[in-house]
């Protein structure tokens, strides 16, 4: 296979990954973030705690009432996509939530974002939402250290039960706290076989040094990584995608998370790694057909 047929574009994702791969009717168990969480937690894989689920209007005068003062805490849609919607606070002063990011939200203020949300405005088909709730991440110490604000995540592939790549995305100040390249985050790769972060040589935007903190981000080993490769592979015993990308944080507490599980994961994470995705998805096709 020469080196441009590895690479895996749009249409060819689609067409020979996640159409052939991801029975349509099972795509509601990784794109609602409630129904993935609740089946995380009824089979045993570790997810940020469910703090409260709110469905209906007559509810939201309730949402900013159960939070009662509390600093840690997550608001997401349910059908959110793209990190739209979410609100990370972690101080509470004077009567106003504090996000990570330091916009101020009152009683008023958590209601107004809660209507939008349940009116689809986030959602990924502008359909009726759910407001969730969840336990903020503790972050580890060592994503601490090399993260301007906010939570370091960590994106793999899983194809056919095998986790085949990992990248390691860190917030920055231009991406105001959220792990997410298209907003300013760094992008790292991580090996495989080590769980150690690198730039590959033919990634130009890559960085080796965090320019908000002067810290490294390559030659980092991820905590936990054994950990994240078995459970990775093992989360299509119960979620039947061929093709998935799931979101890991983890949480100095209680270790790897899953933060979320994504039908159609975006194909960055190529350049990033430095090496095309369809190469290495051809391979594993080619050994189960030949065994």
């Amino acid at each position: 296979m020469r080196i441009h047929e590895t690479i895996l574009g749009l249409n060819k994702r689609n067409i020979r990954y996640i159409y052939k791969y991801n029975e349509r009717k099972y795509y509601n168990l990784a794109d609602d973030k409630l129904i993935s969480k609740k089946l995380l937690e009824e089979h045993g894989f570790p997810t940020p705690k469910l703090m409260g689920e709110f469905a209906h209007y007559f509810q939201l005068t309730q949402v900013a009432k159960s939070l009662n003062k509390n600093a840690d805490f997550v608001i997401k849609p349910s059908r959110g996509m793209g990190g739209a919607g979410i609100l990370v606070f972690d101080k509470y002063d004077n009567k106003k939530w504090i996000t990570a990011s330091g916009d101020e939200y009152d009683h008023d203020a958590i209601y107004q974002h809660s209507s939008m949300i349940l009116s689809g405005v986030f959602s990924l088909d502008s359909t009726i939402d759910v407001v969730m709730i969840e336990e903020k991440i503790l972050i580890d110490d060592l994503f601490t250290r090399i993260a301007y604000q906010g939570i370091p995540d960590i994106r793999v592939i899983v194809f056919k039960g095998e986790p085949v790549m990992a990248m390691l995305r860190i917030p920055t100040k231009k991406s105001k706290g959220k792990a997410n390249l298209h907003m300013g985050g760094i992008g790292v790769g991580i090996r495989m076989n080590d769980g150690v972060t690198y730039i590959s040589d033919s990634y130009r935007k890559g960085v080796e040094i965090n320019p908000d903190n002067g810290e490294r981000v390559v030659g980092i080993k991820i905590p936990h990584w054994e950990r994240i490769l078995k459970l990775s592979s093992e989360i299509q015993k119960i979620v039947p995608l061929g093709y998935m990308g799931l979101d890991w944080v983890i949480d100095k507490r209680y270790g790897p998370q899953i933060l979320e599980m994504n039908v159609r994961p975006g194909l960055e994470i190529q350049n990033i790694n430095g090496m095309g995705l369809h190469g290495v998805l051809h391979n594993i096709k080619e050994n189960d057909e030949n065994n």
